[in-house]
């Protein structure tokens, strides 16, 4: 995909901005046609370069004069279609619905608008909310529709392509996950909002398929097409690329970034770099988000090796509002904690994401999210319930494995020292069953479990051939 910069965008998104600014100095009535009109392209400004804020004021504002002026055309019902595209931006699907409904009552609002911008924009709050099968649903109808109408290559597909595309992701379908995202950023053209858009739905295809340079690559693009412009969108570049630095190890940058973030997009990473090493102790001084935060917070404590507080985090009061999405992310960390720290409920609080994720349609979300839920599928696809949403996630965790290996690395050094009595249960656990270690050592079977169960923590291991694999690889046996 082509980058852009400021002086190659739509006159509307740069060189028409500065017009904008020149006009409103001017001497136009503040209550006049004039001056809604100019609210309204100013608002269209704001929102092709991602300043959902700056959009919702200027709509509002444009939209507070045509009611006093009672002013109706097409110009009062483009606000609707604005402030649908910047409430999809803030992730607001109680506003995105909300101003739907108004668009489609404008008696004004032209067929391609109805049937093609305002269902694939109520696609992509459904989509990024987790409500899939609406979602797809109102994607098809507006893909047909724009078929029906020519206006498939056009703008105004760009939301229900990029509905298709995120489906078929999800689904592990990644060459027509591929084609239909270079389909919509063909017709988003150089509008830099969608083209940024696009371009973080490539690097998560790439992700996907275990290209994560080449994704960082499209991380660093997307960025360059909003240079500038202070939108609230780059917290989207931000979160994706902390999830693959976390593909590749690198926890440092991971939580550096993680912390630059808002509290909303923050709580939930947080489990995520918790789940990926044992080490993340160490790069914040044992520091723990607040546990009000929201799970994102999680899965930083996962991937550090702090599992209690990965727990509490996860197992805190849930906040109102939370979408399908984030409440199946949550239980899939809960999962992986779970599996962490040997807990006897893990196999059943990851029945409960699986039965939600098969409910729902996830696949790839599920396998990526963290690894120890990843490894477990594989690992206990025997043992596990036979029907086909578990062989679906089964299949997917392979591949995921196999497209994946950095992900699924642990890393390289033990935060936490076996103690004394630990190496030597450690060094007898690949000729000894439990009683042969426990009448060598002189103590209780239960005691040498719970000798054991620290030491398959410490390892970041859940079985005893994961644990002496992984004490091999560090030099301890």
């Amino acid at each position: 995909m082509r980058r852009t910069s400021c002086s190659a965008w739509q006159p509307t998104c740069c060189r028409g901005g500065g017009y904008l600014d020149l006009l409103k100095q001017s001497s136009i009535p503040p209550k006049s046609r004039l001056a809604a009109r100019l609210a309204t392209m100013r608002s269209f400004r704001h929102a092709m370069i991602g300043q959902a804020g700056e959009a919702l004021g200027q709509a509002r504002a444009a939209q507070a004069i045509q009611k006093q002026n009672q002013l109706a055309g097409d110009w009062a019902a483009a606000i609707p279609l604005v402030l649908v595209h910047a409430y999809t931006f803030t992730e607001d699907l109680p506003a995105v619905a909300r101003e739907a409904a108004a668009a489609l009552a404008l008696p004004e609002v032209p067929e391609p608008i109805r049937q093609v911008v305002v269902p694939g924009a109520l696609a992509l709050a459904w989509f990024q909310a987790g409500q899939l099968a609406k979602a797809a649903e109102a994607a098809r109808a507006a893909d047909a529709d724009a078929r029906r109408l020519g206006f498939d290559r056009h703008f105004f597909a760009t939301d229900h392509l990029r509905v298709l595309a995120g489906l078929a992701l999800e689904r592990r379908d990644l060459d027509t996950a591929e084609h239909l995202t270079d389909q919509a950023a063909s017709v988003a053209g150089r509008r830099p909002a969608f083209e940024f858009l696009a371009l973080l739905d490539r690097a998560q295809i790439r992700a996907a398929r275990g290209q994560a340079r080449e994704a960082l690559a499209d991380v660093a693009a997307a960025r360059h097409a909003l240079a500038g412009t202070r939108s609230e969108l780059l917290d989207r570049a931000d979160e994706l690329e902390v999830a693959l630095r976390l593909s590749l190890g690198d926890l440092r940058p991971a939580a550096e970034l993680a912390d630059r973030l808002p509290d909303a997009r923050r709580c939930l990473l947080a489990a995520r770099i918790w789940a990926r090493s044992s080490n993340a102790r160490n790069s914040k001084a044992g520091r723990r988000p607040a546990t009000e935060a929201c799970p994102r917070a999680a899965r930083i404590a996962l991937a550090s090796g702090d599992h209690g507080a990965a727990w509490e985090l996860l197992r805190s009061p849930r906040p109102s509002g939370r979408t399908p999405r984030l409440a199946l992310v949550r239980q899939v960390l809960l999962a992986a904690t779970a599996i962490e720290r040997s807990d006897p409920a893990a196999r059943s609080i990851l029945g409960g994401a699986l039965h939600a994720a098969g409910h729902q349609g996830f696949v790839n979300t599920v396998v990526t999210i963290a690894p120890q839920v990843t490894g477990y599928l594989i690992e206990h696809a025997a043992t596990l319930r036979q029907d086909p949403v578990t062989a679906r996630l089964i299949a997917a965790a392979h591949q995921a494995r196999v497209t994946q290996p950095g992900a699924f690395q642990q890393p390289q050094v033990l935060t936490v020292s076996l103690t004394a009595t630990e190496q030597r249960i450690l060094e007898l656990l690949p000729t000894s069953t439990y009683l042969q270690i426990a009448e060598t050592r002189y103590v209780s079977r239960n005691t040498v479990k719970t000798h054991l169960r620290s030491i398959y923590q410490k390892l970041g291991a859940t079985s005893r051939s994961q644990a002496l694999q992984r004490a091999a690889d560090l030099h301890l046996l």
